[in-house]
C-alpha cells in the first residue's frame, strides 16, 4: 500500500527543522534516506527545498519556466564549440517536429556546462560525493531525444530516480540544498547561474556572484 502524498508532506512539514538539524550535524546521506524516504524522490526533494527557500511559485515551475526561456540562446552560444552538440545536431535531424521542444530543453541543460568551460561531470556515474545523474542509457543520441531514466547518486549513493535529464537535472540540483553540500569546483558557475537565473534562489548574506555568472546572466537572460 502506498501512503497518502498529503500525509507524508504533512509530517514532512512537521519533521522539517529537526531534520535540517541533523543533516546539518552531519548525517549521513543514506541514514538520511532510510529515516526520511520520501527523500528518495525527485518531488520529495524539491518539496524540501521549497520549504527551506519559499516561494508563491513551486521550484519545479520556476525551473521550467525559468529555463524555457534560455534554450535558443544556450544552444545557439554552444553549437559549434562542444563535441556533444555534434551529437544532438545528429540526433536532432531525426526527430519528429513535435518532439523538438523537449529535446531541445534537455540539449541546453546538458550543454549548459560548456558556456562556462566547465566539465559536464553531473552526468556520470563519477566516484564524487557532489549529487551525480548516471544515464541509464549509455547512447547520447538517446537521451537527447528521449525521456529515459536517469539515477541520481550523491556520494555514490542512490537517492533516486527519475524520468529524462531534465527531472534528474532538477533533483541533483535540489540534492545541493537538501544534503547541505557546497557547490563543486568543477560546476561552481553552472550551479550558480541556475541557482540565481532560473531558481530564483537567493541566500541572505551570500557573495557577490561571480564576474562570469554575471555576465552569462546578461547574454542569456
Amino acid at each position: 500500500m502506498r501512503p497518502d502524498t498529503l500525509v507524508v508532506k504533512d509530517r514532512m512539514q512537521r519533521t522539517f527543522a529537526w531534520r535540517r538539524r541533523e543533516i546539518r550535524n552531519g548525517m549521513t546521506v543514506e541514514d538520511i534516506l532510510k529515516k526520511y524516504p520520501f527523500l528518495k524522490t525527485p518531488s520529495g526533494l524539491c518539496d524540501e527545498v521549497d520549504q527551506m527557500h519559499s516561494s508563491t511559485v513551486s521550484l519545479s515551475q520556476r525551473f521550467k519556466d525559468g529555463f524555457t526561456t534560455i534554450v535558443p540562446k544556450v544552444l545557439q552560444l554552444v553549437q559549434r564549440n562542444a563535441p556533444l552538440a555534434k551529437i544532438y545536431k545528429e540526433a536532432r535531424e531525426e526527430m519528429l517536429a513535435e518532439d523538438l521542444p523537449d529535446s531541445d530543453f534537455r540539449a541546453a541543460l546538458i550543454l549548459l556546462p560548456h558556456i562556462f568551460k566547465e566539465k559536464v561531470e553531473s552526468f556520470s556515474d563519477a566516484d564524487t560525493p557532489y549529487p551525480t545523474i548516471q544515464l541509464v542509457e549509455t547512447d547520447w543520441k538517446m537521451a537527447f531525444s528521449k525521456r529515459l531514466q536517469v539515477i541520481v547518486k550523491v556520494d555514490g549513493v542512490e537517492v533516486c530516480r527519475g524520468t529524462g535529464v531534465e527531472e534528474g537535472t532538477l533533483a541533483a540540483f535540489s540534492a545541493y540544498y537538501v544534503f547541505n553540500l557546497a557547490y563543486p569546483p568543477y560546476m561552481k558557475n553552472t550551479l550558480t547561474f541556475l541557482q540565481h537565473a532560473i531558481a530564483k534562489i537567493i541566500e541572505v548574506g551570500g557573495k557577490p556572484l561571480p564576474i562570469t555568472v554575471t555576465r552569462i546572466i546578461n547574454i542569456l537572460c
